[in-house]
């Protein structure tokens, strides 16, 4: 099943409109999920704790998370699943737009186990 949570440069009000429109929809801001604990933590603690969690991390920073997964993979390690947002398919500013195609993300996609997998999104791709 697919969770969510959204990483630092999303903003908090994502979460809270996709609960409003999906109160089905399991989805955490890093920003306020565990009092906001990890709010500045370093992204492989993120991830490590995401995957206890089963959260899929939702997240536009395609620099640094790419090698922590690559580096995940070298050593046997797991995580429950990156989404990638691209800033220039859906800006950050954009969260109705960001809203929308988790939700519609989520329909297509809630069944697949989340362990390990990768997967960008745009408005258009499902």
């Amino acid at each position: 099943m697919l969770s969510f949570l959204l990483d630092e440069q999303i903003s908090h009000v994502v979460a809270e409109q996709v609960r409003l429109k999906r109160p089905d929809i399991r989805i955490e801001s890093v920003l306020h999920w565990q009092e906001g604990d990890l709010s500045g933590a370093a992204d492989v603690i993120v991830l490590s704790v995401a995957h206890r969690e089963r959260l899929s991390l939702v997240t536009y920073d395609q620099k640094s998370i790419p090698p922590l997964l690559m580096e995940l993979a070298m050593s046997d390690g797991h995580h429950s699943g990156v989404i990638f947002v691209d800033k220039n398919t859906i800006p950050s500013d954009s969260i109705g737009v960001l809203v929308q195609a988790l939700i519609a993300f989520y329909d297509h996609y809630n069944a697949l186990i989340w362990t390990d997998i990768v997967m960008f999104r745009s408005p258009s791709n499902v």
